[in-house]
């Protein structure tokens, strides 16, 4: 009995290890179908772990918001807000996933978003780093603005570098 779950337990770190790496690639979503063939697993395995993309990519965002804990308490703050939108600009097709759930589950994970880096706003700020006026729910604004940035259809000369060179200025304007 626990092989098998050992061998489940590795085939879903596979799944969302392949899912992670699709989610990097500035394309569509990649069907199921085709995180199995990537992690070399079948069909119904990928199936039997994830019901749709959705489940999929909440799973990875789950990851990536473990992730997030870990680097808030080991971790310089401002270094912490290059890695999250960093992974904001990379996982074009994760953020284009949670934009299609409703608006109240975008708001929960907004809301776990905000509550992950809370604690290390507040030690930022009072080492003096962080200015003093930002509250945590900025930072989920500030999210918000980066998107707004890399889903705009007006003509940016420098494509991801001007919204990466904008996010560089909004990190230098948190500074205290």
């Amino acid at each position: 009995m626990s092989s098998r779950r050992t061998d489940a337990r590795r085939n879903r770190e596979a799944i969302l290890r392949t899912a992670d790496e699709a989610f990097a690639e500035d394309v569509d979503l990649v069907p199921l179908s085709e995180i199995a063939r990537r992690s070399g697993l079948g069909r119904a395995t990928v199936y039997r772990h994830f019901s749709d993309r959705y489940a999929l990519g909440l799973a990875v965002a789950e990851s990536k918001l473990h992730l997030l804990r870990e680097l808030v308490a080991e971790c310089d703050f401002i270094e912490v807000l290059e890695e999250l939108f960093d992974e904001q600009i990379s996982r074009r097709p994760l953020v284009r996933l949670f934009r299609e759930l409703p608006p109240a589950d975008q708001r929960r994970y907004a809301g776990q978003l905000v509550s992950i880096l809370a604690p290390g706003l507040r030690e930022a700020q009072e080492a003096g780093i962080i200015r003093s006026d930002v509250g945590p729910d900025d930072l989920a604004l500030i999210c918000e603005m980066v998107e707004g940035a890399l889903s705009s259809h007006l003509p940016a000369p420098g494509g991801v570098e001007s919204v990466q060179r904008v996010v560089e200025v909004m990190l230098a304007g948190l500074r205290a």
